[in-house]
């Protein structure tokens, strides 16, 4: 009796760049990366996630204003322009609030602004990039990112500053959520040929600031894990092998549907997509 092996899988594309966030997709869940980043599934919009876009446009035009111009009543007025600019954004327009919901969502943006001025004197600030896109190679990766803010401290050092509009992690989780901003710091590296001293995230809502040193051990320690990183994403596409992890997490997941740990079938996203072509 002949038995017929099950055909390989066909591989799927790698994508040609990865970034912090997408990095730390393939961490959490390497289906959900592969949803997200390689299939790209179409994901509606959330609430949170639009509210900090909103938020990080206002807290731009207030960098760009003259540092005497600063001011809580100007920064209010930037979230306003924002709001405008902002109004026919798919991730605004697909938001399916009701008006209190709609009420609710702007003053809680108002008040992450407030909150910001107890976290800095935003007039000290010596900005020379805002929203500042790169793109390096860190080895054999190739890694593209968007800073919030790439400043200049009072000894022109160079220091990168990145905006968080929701919770302040415990003490246990604080080097995970500053591995982003870490890789941006080789990035910076990599690109101007100057390492930045320090690296912070700016957590609005709390508020408070955590703060890290860079040093030359850990940009390879960064430089090592993104290569590492690298080389699981694209075995993993080779493989068509990406697995669920579960956590707490899966809460907010727009892929629940999809998911085997939910009951869902991963190809019902794939016909679903090219149904959609």
């Amino acid at each position: 009796m002949t038995t017929t092996s099950p055909a390989a899988p066909i591989p799927v594309q790698a994508p040609k760049s990865i970034s912090p966030s997408s990095i730390s997709q393939f961490q959490s869940c390497p289906l959900a990366f592969r949803f997200s980043y390689v299939d790209r599934l179409p994901q509606e919009p959330s609430p949170a996630a639009s509210k900090g876009t909103l938020v990080h446009l206002a807290l731009e035009h207030l960098m760009m204003r003259a540092p005497d111009q600063r001011s809580i009543t100007n920064a209010l007025a930037d979230l306003a322009t924002a709001r405008t600019e902002l109004a026919d954004d798919p991730d605004f327009t697909g938001l399916n609030l009701t008006e209190e919901q709609w009420g609710s969502f702007y003053e809680e943006a108002e008040r992450l602004v407030y909150k910001y001025f107890e976290l800095e004197d935003p007039s000290s600030i010596r900005p020379i990039g805002l929203e500042l896109r790169l793109q390096a190679n860190i080895g054999r990766a190739t890694v593209r990112g968007v800073i919030d803010r790439l400043e200049l401290n009072d000894d022109d050092e160079l220091i990168i500053s990145d905006y968080k509009t929701g919770k302040a992690p415990g003490p246990r989780y604080q080097d995970q959520r500053l591995a982003g901003v870490n890789l941006y710091a080789l990035m910076v590296e990599e690109a101007l040929g100057k390492r930045p001293v320090k690296v912070q995230l700016l957590y609005l809502a709390d508020p408070v600031a955590i703060v890290a040193t860079t040093s030359d051990q850990q940009s390879r320690g960064v430089a090592s894990k993104t290569q590492a990183v690298w080389d699981a994403i694209g075995d993993a596409c080779t493989k068509v092998d990406f697995r669920t992890k579960p956590g707490p997490l899966c809460n907010w997941c727009s892929f629940k549907p999809f998911c085997p740990e939910f009951g869902g079938n991963p190809q019902d996203a794939i016909d679903l997509l090219n149904s959609s072509k």
